[in-house]
C-alpha cells in the first residue's frame, strides 16, 4: 500500500509542477518545490523494494552520517573509512 502512496504522490506532484509551468510560471517557489517533491517521491517509489531489505543499523546511521556531513565535513574523511571497516570487521566476526 506504501508503494502506490508514493506512487500516486510522485504522479500527482510531477503533474502540478506541469500545470504550475503552463499556467502560472511566474511562482517559481511551488513549480520548484514540486518538480522536486515528485523527482523525491518517483525515486522513494522505485527504490522501495530495496530499503525494506535495508538492516535497522543503516537506517539510523544514514541521518547521523548526513548531520556530521552538513555539521563538520572534514569529518567524513575520517567517519566513511571507519563505518567500511566496521563493516569488514562485522562481516568477518560472524555479526547479524
Amino acid at each position: 500500500m506504501q508503494r502506490r502512496i508514493l506512487a500516486i504522490s510522485a504522479v500527482v506532484l510531477l503533474l502540478g509542477a506541469a500545470a504550475i509551468w503552463l499556467w502560472w510560471p511566474e511562482s517559481e517557489g511551488a513549480l520548484a518545490f514540486c518538480w522536486r517533491a515528485g523527482a523525491l517521491m518517483a525515486a522513494a517509489w522505485l527504490a522501495f523494494d530495496g530499503v525494506q531489505r535495508l538492516p535497522g543499523w543503516i537506517l539510523l546511521a544514514v541521518p547521523v552520517v548526513l548531520i556530521a556531513a552538513a555539521r563538520w565535513p572534514r569529518l567524513l574523511v575520517t567517519l566513511i573509512p571507519l563505518l567500511i571497516l566496521w563493516a569488514i570487521l562485522r562481516k568477518i566476526l560472524g555479526g547479524r
